[in-house]
């Protein structure tokens, strides 16, 4: 099965999801940065792909959630 990627909804929603990770971690509150996290997720799944920065996002749930957590982002997929 093909899926068509948004390219248009991809490229206008990603600098704005790096602007809210980056007001997430700065809040220092790991359900932010968690609900920032799944929002975006669930909006690359809209898309039909994955940024090349992805990581970025599992990098600041770690963070947040501390070493203990083993929280990937697939586990927010609604």
């Amino acid at each position: 099965m093909t899926r068509t990627i948004d390219y248009e909804a991809a490229n206008r929603g990603w600098p704005k999801q790096k602007a809210a990770l980056t007001r997430a971690i700065n809040s220092g509150d790991p359900e932010k940065v968690k609900a920032t996290c799944k929002k975006a997720v669930n909006e690359w799944e809209k898309w039909g792909c994955w940024p090349d920065e992805w990581s970025r996002f599992q990098r600041a749930l770690d963070d947040a959630l501390g070493w203990s957590s083993n929280l990937q982002l697939e586990d927010l997929v609604d």
